[in-house]
């Protein structure tokens, strides 16, 4: 649904908790979650209208054995689930959800809006022997066709 050529600069944003590290977008940071330790990797807009988080998802063994079939698309659905059990009421509901590549690695994306009413979009992949999401937020853009790429171009540069 968007396309993953937005130019990246090339310096990169490491995770201190895990293997994971992308380029960084030209005009955003790396910032770090020091409170709460949720954010494997988080990247910021410098006008902070925007945000890329990378969060790992912590899938119980038990779990991950009734899933074997197709991991992603099975993965997505519980992250909708807790999206829906946070929310409650205000959950804006799913939308825009779909399946796609980028450098033969498999992504699963959806969008919706939270309690503020702010539009976002998840993308859940695996890495290494882990899932993520990476979570685009948009605090005050209103080009989130601009950002959905930059998440997709961010996507796309995951080493």
């Amino acid at each position: 649904m968007y396309d993953s050529n937005y130019t990246l600069t090339n310096e990169i944003a490491k995770s201190k908790s895990s293997q994971l590290s992308a380029k960084i977008p030209p005009g955003w940071f790396m910032a770090e979650d020091n409170e709460n330790k949720l954010i494997d990797l988080w990247l910021v807009k410098d006008d902070y209208s925007a945000t890329l988080n990378f969060i790992a998802l912590n899938i119980d063994s038990l779990t991950m054995q009734g899933i074997r079939n197709d991991e992603i698309k099975s993965v997505v659905e519980f992250s909708k689930v807790f999206k829906k059990a946070r929310y409650g009421k205000t959950f804006g509901g799913v939308v825009n959800q779909e399946t796609f590549e980028i450098n033969k690695k498999k992504f699963s994306a959806y969008e919706y809006s939270d309690d503020a009413k702010r539009n976002i979009r998840v993308v859940v992949f695996k890495f290494g022997n882990k899932f993520y999401e990476l979570t685009a937020i948009s605090v005050k853009t209103q080009n989130l066709q601009e950002l959905y790429k930059i998440q997709n171009s961010v996507l796309s540069s995951i080493n």
